[in-house]
């Protein structure tokens, strides 16, 4: 169990926790963050993932149980995080004692992911559980977040040489919206990186979604008006950003969790199979050709590693100690990818799938 954030104790190399006041999990238990202080002039702040719930159907069916975490039972999202097991967050890029870890010395900042909702939604959902009788899901995520930043300027006080903003999964989605808040804090940082990893999902449900589940703030549900969430994202990230801002992508090209998602909300069953694979496939291309061409200083990273006999392939990286050291696509790892865009060195990997589409 992670000790609780006492500055005046704090070592660096060191994981700790710290609940946030007034702040709520989708099932009302508290909320916490978790803080590393490093050695040297650079931030990370982390968006974590974990599903997402957009319907009645899905709010019931909630990551709560051992049996669900193991996918014997159908679940959506993960409703808290007890502090039990927060430490157990701190892997690959998050590790504090492997020193293979490129961002070992950095100070960085984990927000973990509750609410169901991308880390931007500012509503309560009251739903019919499965055991009978009405709960509630509070999807905080926008105020949680609010919360976690808030804190930022006395955790990381200076201005970081390079600040990183990142998330996986949900919360790849959510650090494209949240870069802007952070921005404002570190506003004289002259080498700000984004990157969303494993982002994509296209549905005509999203409008919807966003502005009556979710109820996001009117500014960004201005930017939502499409199938392809993660477009959108990116230019309202685009629109609010420095124009020096990097900004990075990353997908494996069959992604299981994501086409089963995908599924589940278009066509009502989430499940994998040849035609949900190739659908995915074929529109996670498309919006990152559509990026290329949209967002200034936007690099990607796609790979088809680790594809199973059923042809899907991992769903995230960094968080994944094997795949973060992995030179998974084109000699390079993803560690590697993001030490060189930190370096203003950014490239694209993986253009074959972008060339074998478009040919």
């Amino acid at each position: 169990m992670l000790k609780s954030w006492t500055p005046a104790e704090v070592k660096s190399h060191t994981w700790y926790r710290k609940t946030l006041d007034k702040c709520k999990s989708s099932n009302g238990k508290p909320f916490s963050i978790t803080l590393k202080k490093g050695t040297i002039n650079k931030l990370l702040v982390n968006f974590a993932g974990g599903g997402l719930s957009w319907n009645d159907e899905t709010a019931a069916r909630p990551l709560t149980s051992l049996r669900s975490i193991l996918k014997i039972q159908e679940g959506f999202y993960i409703s808290d995080m007890p502090n039990m097991l927060l430490g157990l967050m701190h892997v690959g890029i998050l590790s504090a004692n492997d020193i293979r870890n490129p961002f070992f010395d950095w100070h960085i900042i984990n927000i973990p992911y509750t609410t169901a909702d991308f880390h931007i939604g500012n509503s309560e959902q009251v739903y019919h559980a499965l055991n009978g009788g009405n709960k509630t899901l509070y999807h905080h995520g926008y105020k949680n977040v609010e919360s976690a930043v808030a804190i930022l300027k006395d955790f990381f006080p200076g201005t970081p040489e390079s600040l990183l903003i990142m998330g996986e999964s949900a919360g790849a989605f959510g650090c494209v919206v949240h870069c802007r808040a952070i921005k404002k804090i570190y506003a004289d940082c002259e080498n700000i990186i984004v990157y969303s990893e494993g982002s994509h999902i296209r549905s005509a449900l999203w409008p919807q979604i966003v502005n009556d589940v979710w109820k996001v703030s009117p500014d960004l549900s201005a930017y939502i008006k499409s199938d392809d969430l993660i477009f959108d994202l990116f230019r309202y990230a685009r629109d609010n950003m420095p124009p020096k801002t990097l900004f990075l992508h990353s997908n494996s090209v069959w992604d299981m969790e994501l086409s089963a998602f995908m599924n589940k909300m278009n066509y009502g069953r989430k499940l994998v199979n040849s035609r949900i694979l190739q659908e995915f496939h074929n529109t996670l291309i498309e919006t990152v050709t559509k990026l290329k061409k949209e967002i200034p200083n936007y690099s990607f990273y796609l790979t088809d590693h680790g594809q199973k006999k059923d042809n899907s392939t991992p769903h995230i990286f960094v968080g994944t100690p094997k795949l973060f050291y992995d030179k998974m696509q084109d000699n390079l790892s993803i560690a590697d990818w993001l030490v060189q865009a930190v370096e203003k060195n950014a490239v694209d990997i993986g253009e074959k799938f972008i060339y074998e589409q478009n040919s």
